[in-house]
């Protein structure tokens, strides 16, 4: 099956869909739960890593002879940076969908609204 594509009706979610609600996702058509598979969580996770350690070998060997605090501080945010770019733009093209059990599934009831005696 293709990445973003229900596993029911087989419609594809938008990607800003699939990584902004990835926790509350909904089928646009069938309007079933959906979840990101455990591969699909891992894999954006271990890839930003890999980047994030990347970008700081490299930031740390451009920044290593500042003075102060600049040689150590620019490392650490440019590498948190690419975690925080890296993770999002692959979990949008490797995310595979998978049916929500009905167990995990929470519902939410409201109590209806009490009326006050002097109304």
């Amino acid at each position: 099956m293709s990445a973003r594509q229900c596993p029911n009706c087989f419609a594809f979610l938008p990607p800003g869909q699939v990584v902004v609600y990835s926790y509350d996702l909904v089928c646009p058509n069938c309007q079933h739960p959906l979840e990101i598979s455990a591969l699909s969580r891992n894999l954006p996770a271990y890839a930003s890593l890999v980047a994030g350690a990347i970008v700081w070998w490299l930031a740390s060997a451009h920044y290593s002879g500042q003075p102060g605090a600049l040689g150590w501080v620019l490392p650490l945010l440019l590498s948190y940076l690419a975690f925080s770019i890296v993770a999002p733009l692959v979990l949008m093209f490797t995310a595979d969908l998978t049916l929500k059990p009905l167990d995990s599934i929470v519902f939410q009831y409201q109590a209806p609204a009490s009326h006050h005696p002097s109304h």
